[in-house]
């Protein structure tokens, strides 16, 4: 589990953020529940990290990090917080949505583990709306075996390798946050820059060698004592890689979740994501592939929260892709935790 020390009191909100919930009766069970409120925005706010359509079949932004209490943000003050990721692929989609007939094998793992600075400036607020920075940085470590098959009896040619080392980092400017009792709702500017390790002569890279900019927004709803609904929704634009005159598409992405309070420890539910590539790839000016190599892939699974504490949230999730196309499609598992200094 991925453990972080952050510089702040998650139990400590306004007021006006709070979400009573009659279903806990003493003022003790309250404050834990809402103080864990407060830690899972954060615990569910990364995004750093490719798993790896766009160019390679990757991403710079983490699909799926975001899925559970994204219209939530944090109390005023330095929050920080550690996540673990593992991705597994072992089919790698066409455009026709079936496994490539081209590849002989195909089988990518990734791993990466990422710190976040979150910062909800005291005092500042534009248009009744708390505002917030985030920062991330993870380290990644990708492992690929492919192969393409040859004709005429021909041993296939491998086309596998492996990489580790720094990820694009993750910078959020500016992000606003409303919040009432019953529905929260933030709106901001996400960008991965062009910092990660990358050679244009090896087969994997941690980083993508180029910029992207989005803007999302999410919301967080309580609709009755122990449910909440919850999606964010991500338009995302990226430059050109300058290595490889290639220019990845737009990609628009949603993620969500629904889940039910078990008790004061614990919360199981659902959450996924839809991700959609709007426009072609393209190099030299020309569509890729002659179709553009528009991605597409969607993902269900389900989700575990356990309340150690008002300051320790654990959060497991399960995420199983399918309908893939242009794209890897695979398993992902999130871990993440958020603890105090």
């Amino acid at each position: 589990m991925a453990v972080l020390r952050p510089g702040g009191d998650a139990s400590i909100a306004p007021a006006s953020r709070r979400n009573p919930d009659p279903t806990i009766a003493c003022r003790k069970q309250r404050s834990l529940r809402m103080a864990a409120l407060r830690v899972l925005p954060a615990l569910l706010s990364l995004a750093a990290f490719s798993a790896s359509a766009t160019e390679g079949g990757g991403n710079s932004y983490p699909m799926g990090v975001e899925t559970n209490f994204n219209g939530l943000m944090l109390p005023e003050g330095a929050h920080w917080f550690v996540y673990y990721s593992h991705y597994n692929a072992t089919h790698s989609k066409n455009n026709a949505g079936v496994d490539n007939p081209q590849l002989a094998r195909f089988h990518l793992t990734v791993n990466a583990i990422a710190p976040r600075l979150s910062y909800v400036w005291p005092r500042v607020t534009f248009l009744g709306a708390n505002i917030e920075t985030r920062v991330v940085q993870a380290i990644a470590g990708s492992d690929l075996d492919a192969a393409l098959g040859r004709p005429g009896g021909l041993p296939p040619l491998d086309r596998g390798g492996n990489a580790t080392g720094l990820t694009d980092m993750a910078f959020s400017p500016v992000i606003l946050g409303w919040h009432s009792p019953v529905y929260h709702q933030t709106v901001g500017i996400d960008s991965h820059l062009k910092t990660g390790t990358y050679d244009v002569a090896d087969r994997v890279n941690t980083g993508r060698n180029y910029t992207q900019v989005a803007l999302f927004y999410a919301f967080t709803w309580f609709p009755a004592p122990g449910f909440d609904v919850n999606a964010k929704f991500r338009y995302a634009t990226n430059q050109r890689n300058e290595a490889t005159a290639y220019r990845s598409g737009d990609e628009a992405t949603i993620e969500f979740s629904g889940g039910w309070r078990v008790s004061p420890e614990l919360a199981v539910g659902i959450n996924g994501y839809v991700y959609r590539q709007t426009t072609d790839d393209d190099q030299n000016g020309h569509p890729v592939n002659g179709n553009g190599n528009r991605g597409r892939v969607n993902a269900l699974g389900p989700y575990l929260t356990y309340y150690a504490s008002p300051h320790l949230a654990l959060v497991a999730k399960l995420q199983q892709e399918f309908g893939a196309r242009n794209k890897p499609q695979g398993t992902r598992l999130w871990l993440q935790a958020r603890v105090p200094f």
